[in-house]
């Protein structure tokens, strides 16, 4: 009996390791199948969007450039519908869980597409989508290619610039002011990358005479074709009579835009309201941390009765603390030295400080929406450099740069600093780059996961000891929350609610104690953008949720470094996917 039970045993071992072996060769040729898959679709999606494989350094369709008429918008739906097909006949269930999130985030992508061109059709009013000097500065300036490859690909990349300004203006369709001023703007600043620079590569490259006498040709009409369509657009705003289009896009596009932007368990009317409940709760942290200092500045000066009133009074003594305009860019780049050395102390991360990362002065194309970015080095490219992007305050008038200097104080530009350089998006763009295991989740990347991520890592710094915990650094940091929390609101108000520019100021000025420049500059941010402003309060209650389910998962086990490293191995995944795999 007991050698029947054995070989019984035997027996089934055998056949559930014969089980397992089957399933395991069944999802490894799911896996094969879908990776050939990708791999084609990747391919086929940069030559659909050659000017988005620029950005992301495929560098094998840079030479093209699409022209935006009706006859491109019927291509790309087309195309989308195509792939879609194609990923619907896979074997979903079959895929790892990790091709799983793969599928899902090219499912989305693709339906996305098509609603942005059938639905929302932006490129019917965005006039600002149309600047061929973003392309062209990541073609002349990524190290992708010797100078002279570089320049042949410009001189052919620009041949079609007249035809694609010529079709950008008859594409736009009563465009809104908002976004006609900002294409002009930036399509101002763009033509400074033909400048001097580019015109010194040309003369010290070995491209042959007739080489540089095309390519110049092709520079000089690009400068006229983008002059032109700047002087049609100002045409327009010259225009009494004109029908401008309503920047706000209404609440059932907004709800819509948001799922896919997002790609978030929250609906915008949840996130919104959470907003609005969590800026009584920071007024009361504020209010007490306010009214601890107020000795340290005011003495025995009576505390005003009004909290908002008391909180603004010490923020506006602590905002007196900040650099000149001429000292602001070196102030940020010792920020950047201090955050690396930080972090290693800390061992909040894996990260190798010597990676090229550099401060530096925005380019002119890139300004007028914030006063410093990141900028990645683009997915495909081996090498390259990260930059923090700062605007040049010097060239901002008086006044201006000294609001702007205010509510970027000694404090304020150190949270900066975290958000846009380390361990913010400058480190998450490294990480998305270089740890990735999936080319895909570098280059189809989740506003919510990558902001979110920028405004978590403020607060988990100064929980750590950035700052020394000192009240001044404690107040700013609940300033920038009501900040962060506020985007949600303005975003929402102006789009769904129909609010006004003053009822917005106020919200800005007087209850979540910006100035007047920040405030300015975040109501055209949003007039000119939707969604996105979103995004940071969003991805940020995501990931400190996902944080404290994780550590209760791994107990003992768990240490912030080891979350820091399993999250961002994901890529720029949505968060939702990301949970779904660290706590599976």
């Amino acid at each position: 009996m007991k050698s029947l039970i054995l070989a019984g045993i035997f027996l089934m071992c055998m056949l559930f390791l014969g089980c397992s072996q089957k399933i395991e060769t069944a999802q490894e040729s799911a896996d094969t199948t879908f990776a050939a898959f990708e791999d084609t679709f990747l391919d086929s999606y940069w030559k659909q969007y050659p000017i988005a494989s620029i950005f992301n350094g495929y560098g094998k369709y840079y030479e093209s450039v699409v022209i935006p008429d009706s006859n491109a918008v019927e291509n790309n739906i087309k195309f989308s519908r195509q792939w879609l097909d194609s990923l619907e006949s896979s074997n979903y269930e079959g895929l790892s869980d990790n091709n799983k999130i793969s599928f899902n985030i090219i499912k989305n992508w693709l339906e996305s597409d098509i609603w942005y061109a059938d639905v929302f059709k932006d490129h019917k009013w965005n006039a600002s989508l149309y600047n061929l000097s973003w392309g062209c500065y990541y073609i002349i300036n990524q190290p992708y290619a010797p100078l002279d490859d570089r320049l042949r690909i410009l001189s052919k990349h620009l041949e079609s610039a007249e035809r694609y300004y010529q079709a950008a203006f008859k594409t736009l369709l009563r465009p809104t002011r908002e976004h006609i001023e900002l294409s002009i703007l930036q399509n101002e600043g763009g033509l400074s990358i033909f400048g001097k620079s580019l015109t010194d590569s040309i003369k010290i490259s070995g491209l042959t005479d007739i080489e540089k006498n095309t390519l110049n040709e092709n520079i000089n009409k690009t400068i006229q074709a983008t002059k032109t369509f700047i002087a049609d657009l100002k045409k327009i705003l010259a225009d009494k009579n004109y029908e401008f289009r309503s920047f706000r896009i209404g609440k059932e596009l907004f709800e819509q835009k948001f799922r896919y932007d997002l790609v978030t368990t929250f609906t915008p009317q949840e996130i919104y309201d959470k907003a609005v409940a969590d800026k009584k709760m920071y007024y009361d942290k504020m209010y007490i941390t306010a009214g601890n200092l107020w000795g340290k500045y005011f003495g025995n000066r009576p505390k005003p009765a009004d909290t908002l009133v008391l909180i603004q009074t010490v923020i506006d003594k602590i905002s007196l603390q900040h650099a000149k305009p001429e000292h602001f860019f070196d102030s940020l780049t010792n920020h950047v030295y201090r955050l690396k050395k930080f972090i290693v102390q800390k061992n909040l991360f894996d990260f190798d400080t010597a990676y090229p990362m550099k401060v530096r002065i925005m380019p002119a194309f890139m300004s007028g929406v914030a006063v410093a970015n990141a900028e990645f080095t683009p997915p495909y490219q081996k090498e390259g450099e990260t930059y923090y992007n700062i605007d040049d305050l010097t060239t901002y008038p008086k006044e201006k740069a000294e609001s702007t200097l205010r509510e970027y104080n000694d404090y304020a530009s150190q949270l900066l600093s975290i958000h846009e350089a380390v361990p913010g998006h400058c480190l998450q763009g490294i990480y998305n780059n270089k740890k990735s295991g999936d080319v895909l989740r570098s280059v189809f990347t989740n506003g919510a996961m990558i902001e979110g991520w920028a405004v978590y890592t403020e607060g988990m710094m100064l929980d750590n000891g950035w700052g020394g915990h000192s009240l001044e650094m404690e107040l700013t940091h609940g300033k920038m929350k009501l900040r962060e929390l506020a985007n949600v609101i303005i975003d929402y108000d102006l789009h769904c609610l129909n609010k006004s520019k003053e009822s917005i100021m106020n919200l800005m000025v007087r209850e979540c104690f910006q100035t007047a420049a920040q405030a300015e500059e975040k109501y055209h941010r949003a007039t000119v953008s939707q969604v996105q402003l979103c995004s940071y309060y969003t991805g940020h209650l995501a990931i400190e949720a996902l944080r404290d389910e994780y550590q209760q998962k791994m107990g003992t086990q768990y240490s912030l470094k080891d979350f820091h490293e399993k999250f961002l191995s994901f890529g720029s995944s949505p968060i939702k996917y990301i949970r779904e795999r660290m706590l599976e």
